[in-house]
């Protein structure tokens, strides 16, 4: 199976205030530093960039929402609207920590599934640390058009869904796996871990 990463850039950024992908990480930025977190974990990597353009390396394409302003599931559809891959790996630029070994595993367990996500401890899908089969496409336009940008409400309720509990993943640091730096503390507290 061909996957390709796509890491998600195009939100608001409301809570931080400014673009988290420009976040200064030593001499680079926090999107550049995404990128080559990911490059060869997959067979590819990818930004969604939502409704902008941004600057990025020649062999990385960026992903235009083909629904403005619809969230992080837009970004999905236009990953696998546009790419020439079998599943598209979701992950989020402020997502520093990701684990490029948790992340091949959920690929060898996913199996026939559409979706293979992990289900925190609180029963909750995390859907921006998960894969998604091309399959997935004709739902996610069609709950985009309806409305629907919930990945709990508007897709995984119509597909077939391989959720690995919490349990299962006492190997894998999934605290800091799974962190989110949405605001300017969360990022403070990220910072000098990412930092040389």
């Amino acid at each position: 199976m061909h996957i390709t990463t796509v890491i998600l850039t195009g939100g608001k950024s409301r809570r931080m205030g400014r673009d988290k992908g420009e976040l200064p990480v030593g001499e680079s930025t926090l999107l550049e530093r995404m990128i080559n977190r990911w490059t060869g974990v997959f067979d590819a990597v990818a930004v969604s960039v939502g409704e902008g353009g941004r600057t990025l390396p020649a062999e990385v394409p960026a992903l235009l929402d083909r629904h403005p302003g619809a969230g992080p599931m837009a970004g999905l559809e236009a990953a696998l609207a546009e790419l020439e891959t079998d599943a598209v790996f979701l992950t989020a630029v402020d997502m520093p920590f990701g684990d490029a070994a948790l992340a091949r595993w959920m690929a060898e367990r996913m199996g026939q599934a559409d979706v293979c996500t992990i289900r925190r401890g609180d029963g909750r899908p995390e859907p921006l640390f998960a894969l998604y089969r091309k399959s997935c496409l004709p739902v996610i336009t069609r709950s985009l058009e309806e409305g629907r940008r919930s990945f709990v409400q508007g897709l995984f309720p119509f597909v077939a869904v391989e959720q690995i509990g919490e349990e299962e993943l006492a190997a894998f640091d999934l605290e800091r796996s799974l962190f989110n730096a949405n605001s300017p503390e969360e990022w403070e507290r990220a910072r000098p871990l990412l930092e040389p």
